[in-house]
């Protein structure tokens, strides 16, 4: 018993400590997660004219054609990405390497609109999600504190766990009635963290799979899969002089071999050894359905091709990922959106409750002999829970 005891105050010890120097950040990134979860609906709605046409006309242009549109207007930039969702009123996104994003409509050629991700909402909210604001260190402090959260709910699940069977209904309920705040907050934090539990897990587990390449090589070995080395940018072979193949031709290849997407991205040549890429995405539930094709920018020659048809276990948990971390799951609908965005709604207050039960436990410090029991298994209040416990 008093080794149990021990293991219970270190682990008690461990999720405080781990708390208090991690909590502003877990509330910074549970908030911006909260946010995020609903960004293709956010921006469709208060962006709307940007990533719409006002007239969908009888015929899209060749995509040729509003790439010279963009060059009249950005001579000195250079596009890195172009992609569109396969609806009528869908624009055409131009991303370049001045971190701007240029809407230009597919079928009269003109300028929508143009966004600098450094003034774009939910830009600046995804980088305060990933780097806080503060580049490669901002970085290197959510890569620790992804592994830090994901100890937090390990160390959260075995304090909240009942000793006895018969406290586990009052371990799973919140005290509404109480007239102690103490009280209500301890189940605020305890309870609330509970029922977040299963959705917390997944987005520490998913978010250490994006920032450590050792948990990728975990899921390799557990899905008995290679994981695949880093993209290299395959090189085109220069041919005749001015001839090239061009990205319309690249991009109807894929259309007519693969046909059914809904949303297209081409990353074009980006210099004169650089080869066009046309990845496609079609309809999914939890992994992403996509096909990719890489061409010689010059014969327009196939150097390589990615079919979902071929994913291996790996693929899948990679293609998975994303949208596990985001609750961006299709087969659920808005339903997993919700739970994701009331989790992050819970994830951000845990360093709020969390810290007011430190702050009341050195307000109310003395030795109790029951200072490791819960709240509903003791007679006597601890230093670790509010006192006057009316449950």
């Amino acid at each position: 018993m008093a080794k149990k005891g021990s293991f219970k105050k270190l682990i008690r010890t461990l999720h405080l400590w781990l708390g208090l120097t991690s909590g502003l950040v877990v509330f910074t990134i549970a908030v911006c997660a909260a946010i995020l979860v609903f960004e293709d609906e956010g921006r469709d709605y208060f962006q709307h004219d940007f990533y719409h046409v006002a007239t969908v006309g009888a015929r899209r242009l060749p995509v040729k054609q509003l790439v010279d549109t963009f060059k009249v207007h950005f001579p000195k930039d250079k596009i890195t990405n172009i992609r569109w969702k396969e609806k009528a009123d869908a624009a055409v996104l131009f991303i370049s390497r001045k971190n701007i994003t240029v809407s230009i409509d597919p079928y009269t050629s003109g300028i929508i609109g143009v966004q600098r991700q450094t003034r774009d909402f939910y830009s600046v909210v995804l980088d305060l999600h990933t780097h806080l604001l503060m580049g490669d260190f901002g970085n290197a402090i959510i890569k620790a504190n992804v592994l830090i959260f994901f100890i937090m709910c390990v160390s959260g699940l075995i304090l909240w766990w009942p000793k006895q069977k018969r406290f586990f209904k009052q371990a799973v309920r919140i005290n509404f009635r109480t007239k102690n705040w103490k009280r209500l907050n301890w189940d605020l934090h305890s309870v609330l963290g509970f029922y977040a539990l299963i959705v917390l897990f997944i987005v520490s587990l998913t978010g250490m799979f994006m920032v450590y390449d050792s948990v990728k090589q975990l899921a390799g070995f557990v899905t008995h899969s290679p994981v695949p080395p880093k993209e290299v940018q395959l090189k085109s072979v220069r041919g005749e002089a001015g001839v090239k193949y061009s990205i319309d031709k690249a991009y109807a290849t894929m259309a007519s071999m693969y046909p059914g997407a809904t949303e297209t991205f081409i990353t074009p040549a980006g210099d004169s050894t650089g080869s066009i890429r046309v990845l496609m995405r079609y309809p999914y539930a939890i992994a992403r359905r996509q096909n990719s094709m890489v061409f010689d920018q010059y014969s327009g020659k196939v150097l390589k091709t990615e079919l979902y048809t071929q994913y291996t276990g790996y693929d899948y948990v990679a293609k998975s990922n994303y949208n596990l971390h985001t609750g961006k799951i299709a087969a659920l609908g808005i339903g997993s959106k919700i739970i994701w965005f009331l989790a992050a709604l819970i994830a951000a207050s845990m360093p709020v409750t969390g810290f007011m039960i430190w702050l009341g436990r050195k307000s109310g410090r003395k030795s109790r002999k029951t200072s490791n029991l819960r709240p509903y298994e003791r007679k006597t209040p601890s230093l670790y829970e509010p006192a006057g416990l009316d449950r």
